[in-house]
């Protein structure tokens, strides 16, 4: 590798077994660096074969690459009979022709991708496809990796000078087929050898498309923040009349099959499961001396949407931590002007990054002037708290409800498992931060039986995309009904509006795991 200039590279594999794979980067697109790998790969494959008598490959990218290569490896008679082999099953060479059997000795180093730069997030990709099964758009439109491989033409073709054809079919198509159906939920990254987040990159173009307007909409929005959470209130508010009104016979209750609705520029099927919206709350402190205080942060998501109306608990979710933590013995307390803070990552999602900015940075000095850091900080709902650690830089300790919980409270209440059988959804972002076991734990503390659907992860509900594009929610949680047995009597989550869709497509109402415990708990001794 040094000889031929890959200083750089690595070997790795399962050296045990004498499987090694050689890793470098290389630029196709001069003659010379295609040289230099053709002379690489002459030495290697010679050494393998001539001076050890081995395999050249038996695992990962075996095919054109190799093809030049069989007869060496095999010799002439084996090399022959192969021939004679795919020639009788295949006389017209029309399953993968050119891939295994090729004549060309150079085939190689023919037609080789190129692996343009589009944005340094996700340039290190190798398209490997490790990705594509974390995505839940992966069923409709596109996946991680073809979104990259898609940014890549298209700034292939600019580097060009093009200014229409390919370019502009690429670039009208992307913008359902790789923008608007991304999750965002940075799961790919967790599967990617190199932990990339194509997430970011949808986040990032979403951003170059808001214009001046767009801008100041959102920042007004930023900073007269109670007032917006208010006219949510009175939209989820409107729809629950409109559903009360139209009744079951136009959206009919834990069935996916229903015809949508169509609402505006997306499509509005999530009627029976769409939270109420519930009066503007009013948080003051609780101090009643006790030895532990928390910090309580309800985020802006609990503070407007209340349960649905086929929910079986039908408070708030904060009205459900406030009495886990009364039942705990805490003093909990609430930093100053909750009604208006945010921790900015609906803002984020769309691109809005200043704005997105500007209002973490406000929570994040309400929450340091609420007990000056000395208190653990708890966030009820998983997607902000996340977003929270990401944002904040003052070493505030963050916690969301489960890991909460598992810190904090298994040994401080006393728990009765109830004898049902619970489904859990792990949301994306506590996968990302490590608390799947903790959310299992905590369920198990809780119910005799608890399962986790095999086949589903993101759930593509993605904040408000499955409001706008329910078809990314209903295709990510496709298995999901099938996965939930008969008796299972209920489903629990961490985040409100993922629970929206999971009791759309399960069947079964889906919670809080707050609610879960607050069930299940009493005063510790």
């Amino acid at each position: 590798m040094k000889k031929h200039g890959y200083s750089e590279g690595i070997i790795f594999g399962h050296a045990l077994d004498g499987n090694l794979h050689f890793v470098f980067t290389q630029d196709f697109n001069y003659p010379e660096e295609v040289k230099r790998y053709r002379n690489f790969m002459d030495e290697v494959c010679n050494a393998v074969v001539g001076k050890y008598d081995g395999s050249l490959k038996g695992e990962h990218g075996t095919g054109r690459n190799m093809a030049p290569f069989v007869e060496l490896e095999w010799g002439r008679k084996a090399y022959d009979l192969m021939k004679r082999i795919k020639k009788a099953f295949d006389p017209d060479s029309i399953l993968s022709p050119g891939v295994m059997i090729n004549d060309n000795p150079v085939v190689h180093i023919e037609n080789l991708k190129p692996l343009p730069k589009t944005h340094e997030i996700v340039d290190r990709c190798i398209e490997c496809g490790f990705c594509e099964v974390k995505c839940p758009s992966r069923n409709i439109t596109t996946t991680p990796r073809q979104r990259i491989v898609v940014q890549r033409e298209i700034s292939r073709l600019r580097a060009a000078g093009s200014n229409g054809g390919l370019l502009q079919v690429l670039e009208n198509s992307y913008t359902y087929l790789g923008e608007q159906t991304c999750a965002t939920d940075g799961l790919c990254a967790t599967a990617c050898p190199v932990s990339i987040d194509t997430g970011r990159l949808t986040k990032y173009l979403r951003s170059l498309k808001q214009g001046p307007i767009s801008l100041r909409i959102a920042g007004w929005v930023a900073g007269h923040y109670e007032l917006t959470l208010s006219g949510v209130r009175y939209g989820l508010k409107a729809a629950g009349v409109l559903h009360a009104v139209l009744g079951p016979s136009l959206v009919k209750s834990n069935n996916p099959s229903t015809p949508p609705l169509k609402s505006g520029g997306g499509r509005m099927g999530l009627l029976p499961h769409m939270p109420k919206g519930i009066s503007a709350p009013r948080f003051r402190d609780i101090r009643k001396g006790s030895d532990r205080t928390v910090v309580y942060f309800p985020s802006c998501i609990v503070r407007t949407m209340g349960p649905s109306k086929y929910d079986r608990d039908q408070r708030p979710v904060f009205e459900a931590m406030l009495s886990i933590l009364r039942k705990a013995g805490y003093d909990v307390l609430f930093p100053e002007g909750t009604d208006k803070l945010c921790c900015g990552l609906p803002f984020e999602s769309k691109g809005f990054f200043e704005q997105a900015n500007r209002l973490s940075a406000e929570l994040e000095r309400a929450l340091l002037a609420c007990g000056g850091g000395s208190y653990p900080v708890l966030c009820d709902t998983s997607p902000c708290l996340y977003r929270m650690r990401n944002a904040f830089t003052s070493g505030l300790k963050l916690y969301e409800p489960v890991e909460f919980i598992h810190t904090f409270l298994l040994d401080r209440l006393t728990f009765r498992k109830a004898p049902d059988t619970v489904a859990v959804h792990v949301t994306c972002s506590s996968v990302k931060m490590g608390l799947a076991g903790k959310f299992r734990a905590v369920a198990e503390s809780c119910s005799e039986k608890v399962i986790t659907p095999p086949a589903v992860g993101c759930c593509g509900f993605a904040g408000d995309r499955g409001f706008s594009n329910p078809e990314l929610n209903e295709s990510a949680l496709a298995e999901l009904r099938d996965s939930v047995p008969a008796h299972c009597s209920a489903g629990y989550s961490n985040s409100r509006t993922c629970e929206i869709g999971l009791a759309r497509h399960s069947g079964i109402g889906y919670q809080s795991i707050i609610y879960l415990v607050d069930k299940c708990t009493e005063q510790g001794v």
